[in-house]
């Protein structure tokens, strides 16, 4: 008995599935897998309709049953572990990539697979050294390159990063990632410059690259070119309108340049996007402040609070909006969090000192101005005279 269905009869299942109709595909699929339910093809194939569709519980059985019946089938192994990552089951994907591995050592993919899960999980010298194995396979392989630069860039050796993303551009000239991700690292270096030069030529080889012209626009607004800036996020908007990142961005920039209701509309329109932005609520909350509008400031520090509870900066400013409105014992709560959260935030330090002069405490309350580095301008802005 044969095990797979004849290719005449494979190919317009296999056209339906590359043509992006999943559903239909897999029908067709399973209805098959009655005549042959012993196909590791059609497993396979109802294994990546199911994972297109994200029922990767499904996909995971089909690829366990293609396995069922041929136990050294690499590839299966390999999709299995594309499935497992989706689902976010990291430690089941891994050990899934060395299964096919196992019986397919020279899968340059699956190494670099694997090298991204170890990545996203912080493990970096695991996928380093999963990334060099795809390449001793594979000296080639731009994506691994790229993905090597991205390790070590997160490792801190920024020098390793630059050489694998032109080791990666060496190999693939037009591949914008590697661009933008040079343009990142090159940021990070200081090398304003070379690195605004990286994102123009990501730019130039991708127009449509909504992430590269928001990192440019960072880099404009840290140079204080603000104009700039602001042009580079409305291109990366007019690309992705729900681009939550650069609305807030462009919220920062419109600041900074002191048109305090287009940033706070700019925050707004992030939130919109992306509920849970805490950094959002928390620049709204300082345009606020610097507005008057202190109540409104207050809600919006504590709805950032809500979202990210261990924000030791969101919690001082919280202080200094709440001594603004004399409400002294609340404003003390907030300084003593945040110093609990952060002991060397000045800012906090300070604050709580002012809160303690402000409720009568003056031995402790100078006590915790002298121990911050802005002491002596906190006396200047409130006239203290300290002896």
């Amino acid at each position: 008995m044969k095990k797979d269905p004849p290719s005449e009869q494979l190919h317009p299942i296999i056209s339906l599935f590359t043509q992006g109709q999943l559903q239909q595909a897999l029908s067709k699929a399973t209805q098959m897998l009655e005549r042959f339910p012993h196909s590791v093809v059609l497993y396979n194939i109802t294994g990546a309709c199911n994972a297109g569709l994200m029922q990767f519980d499904a996909a995971i059985n089909s690829y366990k049953q293609a396995i069922k019946i041929k136990p050294d089938y690499a590839e299966a192994y390999y999709n299995m572990s594309v499935a497992l990552n989706d689902k976010g089951d990291l430690e089941a994907a891994i050990e899934s990539y060395k299964r096919a591995l196992k019986i397919k050592p020279a899968y340059a993919q699956a190494y670099n697979n694997m090298g991204n899960i170890q990545k996203d999980k912080g493990d970096l010298e695991a996928a380093i050294e999963s990334y060099k194995k795809a390449i001793k396979i594979k000296p080639d392989y731009a994506d691994a390159h790229n993905n090597m630069g991205i390790a070590l860039n997160h490792k801190g050796d920024l020098d390793a990063a630059i050489s694998s993303y032109k080791q990666a551009l060496k190999i693939k000239p037009d591949y914008a990632q590697a661009c933008n991700n040079m343009g990142n690292t090159l940021k990070e270096k200081g090398d304003l410059n070379a690195a605004i030069s990286s994102y123009k030529r990501a730019l130039k080889i991708k127009p449509a690259y909504a992430q590269a012209y928001n990192n440019m626009g960072n880099i404009q607004k840290d140079k204080g070119d603000l104009e700039a800036a602001i042009e580079s996020y409305k291109k990366a908007i007019k690309i992705k309108p729900d681009y939550a990142d650069a609305h807030n961005n462009m919220g920062i920039a419109l600041n900074h340049k002191g048109d305090l209701d287009a940033a706070i509309s700019s925050y707004k329109q992030a939130l919109k996007i992306k509920p849970d932005y805490a950094q959002a609520f928390s620049n709204m909350g300082n345009i606020l402040k610097e507005k008057g509008d202190l109540k409104a400031a207050i809600n919006s520090y504590k709805q950032a609070l809500k979202i990210k509870p261990d924000w030791a900066e969101v919690y001082s400013d919280l202080g200094g909006v709440l001594l603004l409105l004399n409400q002294t014992e609340q404003a003390l709560v907030s300084y003593e969090k945040a110093i609990s959260l952060k002991k060397d935030l000045n800012a906090a330090i300070s604050g709580l000192g002012m809160a303690l002069l402000k409720k009568g405490e003056h031995s402790e309350g100078l006590d915790k101005l002298r121990q911050s580095e802005g002491s002596i301008l906190f006396n200047i802005k409130s006239g203290l005279s300290i002896k």
